[in-house]
């Protein structure tokens, strides 16, 4: 009797799991409605909750058909939407994180020494190089000499004008992203904006034979 319920809880539990995964598989594919719809149902939702929600069908296809998910199919076309909908609820990161980030100028390499900075990293790459030549030739006292001398580079280089910019940038960059990331989607965000990444995320759609108030070549 025990073995029997014990039995009859794995089912339950078995049957439970697969809901949740079918559930989180096919989260980003829409079940009728228009695109307008389907967008509407994502409001209030998170562009994270989008990312996490893709990233997971994405390892369950992998998993699923091996490396770049299956050829084609239904299944493919979902997957299609649902990376079509990440490009288009995602479209405004890089004005978070620019693809020309400020320390890259060279208003910003002057004013931080970036000369000295790269002349650093330069020289320590040599080193690395012959501190390998040491080691494989058993010297040990040049190694350590080579050591000594990087690690007084990496000092330099870690407390360097330039690299505490770049970091003290890079970390705006990566909060600014992160806000952005986890701001409630809007219903203004959500509507056709004009763009090509709209454009392809109905083509998308009706590739899984849905339809959208906005008319397209597909």
């Amino acid at each position: 009797m025990t073995n029997k319920k014990l039995i009859n809880g794995l089912e339950t539990i078995m049957r439970t799991f697969s809901v949740y995964l079918e559930d989180r598989t096919m989260a980003l594919v829409p079940r009728g409605g228009t695109l307008e719809d389907f967008l509407r149902s994502l409001e209030g939702k998170t562009i994270k909750d989008i990312l996490d929600d893709n990233s997971y069908m994405n390892l369950y296809m992998g998993n699923k058909h091996g490396i770049g998910g299956q050829a084609e199919g239904s299944e493919r076309d979902a997957m299609d939407f649902a990376n079509k909908l990440v490009r288009f609820v995602n479209r405004d990161v890089m004005t978070h994180r620019p693809r020309e980030r400020e320390y890259e100028t060279e208003e910003f390499k002057k004013e931080h020494d970036y000369e000295g900075y790269n002349k650093a990293r330069s020289q320590k790459a040599r080193l690395g190089l012959d501190r390998i030549k040491a080691r494989r030739a058993g010297d040990d006292e040049y190694f350590m000499e080579l050591q000594n001398q990087i690690e007084e580079l990496d000092d330099f280089t870690s407390n360097h004008p330039y690299q505490r910019g770049m970091s003290m940038i890079n970390r705006e960059y990566d909060k600014a992203v992160e806000d952005y990331h986890n701001s409630p989607l809007t219903a203004e965000y959500l509507t056709d904006d004009g763009s090509e990444a709209y454009d392809e995320l109905v083509a998308a759609f009706a590739k899984i034979g849905g339809q959208s108030e906005t008319v397209i070549d597909v």
